[in-house]
């Protein structure tokens, strides 16, 4: 059961103190958060054991699973944890979510009939079941139709983003309407991304503050004033990315971290942009 090792943990034991940046009015989010969708599913658990461990303190739980017992099993705050779900447009409703709210919840994709499902998220964020909402995977074009009609502007917009591929224009009109942007595949994706942990470029930077070429792509996002939601099974590779508060990277090392042809990353597009660095 999720969160089940973290009856084993020191909750006081807290290595690294994650940041946290204002969403919405009173809403604080963890600016990184760890993933426990998809091939994490299986040992979610223990995943978020070692980010609770490391001091973590967001969690993305991809289709919302019912944790509050496991939270209480641990001896775990509610307030303490940053919770985000997602909802599809054609289910967006949060019944039969063991919680009593939740922090942030996102429509999943920009499919079906956006503002109809994003009118319900309004209702129960009015009802304070959800504190923020937001979206993910909205290109500009599809947050601009959003706002037409959203009584409530969304909160974050979830976008595949690192440092050799994102979407600059999502980009730009989401902080245009002061959206905070949340990373997804910070460090890349197979198949989807270059080549980050063996960029010459990054690898330079990495030497010089004597940090990973990934930590040096997380920072790179962060430094951007985004936020982030990353995977990773493995406690060494959790704390090591969230080892990147005691460094800074320099305005050179930001222009010099990017590398190649920029990609249009949001649902899959790969319209290159011609250099374009933000």
């Amino acid at each position: 059961m999720l969160l089940r090792l973290l009856l084993l943990l020191p909750w006081a034991a807290c290595e690294v103190k994650i940041p946290t940046v204002e969403i919405a009015k009173g809403v604080q989010m963890p600016v990184m958060s760890i993933g426990i969708g998809g091939l994490e599913r299986s040992n979610a658990s223990e995943i978020v054991a070692n980010w609770i461990n490391q001091g973590g303190r967001g969690i993305d739980t991809a289709r919302g699973p019912s944790i509050d017992t496991e939270l209480a099993k641990a001896g775990i705050d509610r307030k303490d944890v940053f919770i985000t779900t997602k909802r599809r447009v054609v289910n967006p409703t949060v019944k039969g979510n063991a919680l009593d709210y939740i922090d942030l919840l996102l429509i999943h994709d920009p499919i079906g009939d956006c503002p109809k499902a994003w009118s319900i998220l309004e209702d129960y964020h009015r009802q304070g079941v959800l504190r923020a909402i937001g979206i993910s995977n909205f290109n500009a074009s599809q947050v601009d139709t959003l706002m037409k009609t959203a009584k409530v502007t969304p909160a974050v917009n979830q976008i595949e983003l690192n440092v050799l591929e994102y979407d600059a224009e999502a980009l730009e009109r989401s902080k245009q309407l002061n959206i905070t942007v949340e990373a997804y595949s910070p460090v890349g994706r197979s198949g989807h991304s270059g080549d980050i942990r063996d960029n010459q470029v990054i690898k330079s930077i990495a030497a010089k503050h004597s940090v990973s070429t990934y930590q040096v792509a997380l920072k790179w996002i962060l430094q951007h004033d985004n936020v982030i939601t990353f995977q990773s099974s493995s406690a060494e590779h959790q704390a090591q990315d969230a080892d990147v508060f005691r460094f800074q990277l320099t305005d050179e090392d930001m222009k010099d971290a990017w590398s190649g042809p920029i990609h249009v990353a949001t649902l899959g597009l790969k319209k290159s942009y011609d250099q374009q660095r933000w």
